[in-house]
């Protein structure tokens, strides 16, 4: 049974035209993973959903099938384009790295203010599990840590990050389709929080670097049931990836 669209654009940005707000809604239930790899989009079925005609839908698809996150079978129509495990599974792996050095010059530097500003988004994470909302959690996971990386001084390190965090955007979609790394997720955030606030570079670099391991895991995982494993999902333990990446 195909979920219902949820009416929303992620974003403050001003919606000028139909084709940009069926465009925006359709991309942020794609990224959440509330439409899931494989979803068939029928422009009627979304024209109904978001009371509009059918060709600010086909205008919107077209935008989204140039991004690569909509696939158009000749003769079959538009679905959600799948993920590539692989290609994924590289991109977490080199965001591991570099968001784990952006945590340890960011504890550093980090301030009792900047402690508040996390504790509060903890809570509102806290809620989110609570409600079991993983598509409002997953946009307060990415300002967490979004947070947490603008802390660091290395400007180009921050800029390779959202480059990075762009092109896999899509990895957001776990906490839809393995719901129990809400919980997991928003336990890994406090802890390190707490290695922020005692100012352990290498404990918040360390917990960086395992979880988002721990996130790639399970993404891959429901990416690749049924099907060959990743060399991540080939590693049997700790925050290592190929047994190194995390040394």
């Amino acid at each position: 049974m195909q979920h219902p669209l949820l009416l929303t654009t992620a974003t403050d940005r001003p919606v000028t035209t139909k084709s940009e707000y069926v465009y925006r809604v359709l991309r942020e239930n794609i990224i959440s993973g509330n439409l899931r790899p494989g979803t068939r989009l029928g422009q009627k079925w979304i024209a109904e959903q978001l009371q509009v005609s059918e060709i600010p839908v086909r205008e919107a698809i077209k935008r989204l099938q140039a991004e690569g996150l909509v696939t158009v079978i000749p003769h079959a129509g538009a679905e959600v384009a799948k993920l590539d495990p692989l290609e994924m599974e590289e991109v977490l792996a080199i965001r591991a790295v570099l968001e784990g050095l952006a945590a340890r010059t960011a504890a550093e530097r980090i301030g009792p203010e900047d402690i508040v500003e996390l504790e509060e988004l903890l809570k509102q994470m806290d809620e989110c599990v609570k409600r079991k909302d993983a598509v409002t959690y997953g946009l307060l996971n990415q300002e967490f840590h979004k947070m947490i990386f603008s802390l660091s001084p290395y400007k180009r390190l921050l800029k390779m990050i959202d480059e990075l965090w762009y092109g896999a955007e899509r990895s957001r979609s776990v906490f839809i389709l393995d719901p129990s790394r809400l919980e997991a997720s928003r336990d890994e955030h406090r802890a390190l929080v707490e290695a922020l606030r005692n100012h352990d570079a290498d404990k918040a670099e360390q917990l960086t670097k395992q979880h988002r391991y721990a996130a790639a895991r399970s993404l891959l995982r429901s990416l690749t049931e049924g099907g060959e494993k990743t060399e991540l999902l080939a590693a049997e333990s700790g925050s290592d990836f190929h047994g190194a990446a995390g040394k």
